[in-house]
């Protein structure tokens, strides 16, 4: 059964910070690669959004507050793959990693 992005309750604060994702990447304070982690954050938000149907950060988000945790994880793979892979490798460019799959596969909204 998909959720059908319930109107959450309250406006949207950032998904996932910088500290967050230098954290998960396993990074230092070091600033030289802050401007690419925002444009990778940024890229990985938008992605799980057209995945899921749901907008996460936006004025009136649709994704209910329960579903941002791991809307919040799969970002956070989402940019570890991109970290690590920074060109095309010989997986399917049009399938995302199982991982991130399976943790949004319930938060797809279906239209009938």
């Amino acid at each position: 059964m998909g959720a059908t992005c319930p109107v959450a309750d309250a406006p949207a604060a950032e998904l996932v910070t910088l500290d967050e994702v230098k954290t998960h990447l396993r990074l230092g304070s070091a600033d030289r690669e802050d401007a690419y982690l925002g444009i990778l954050t940024a890229a990985a938000v938008r992605a799980i959004e057209n995945a899921t149907g749901c907008d996460i950060v936006a004025a009136a988000p649709t994704m209910a507050e329960r579903d941002r945790a791991v809307a919040a994880q799969a970002v956070l793979l989402l940019v570890g793959q991109w970290y690590a892979n920074r060109e095309a490798t010989g997986q399917n460019l049009t399938e995302m990693p199982l991982a991130i799959t399976w943790l949004i596969a319930p938060l797809r909204k279906f239209v009938v």
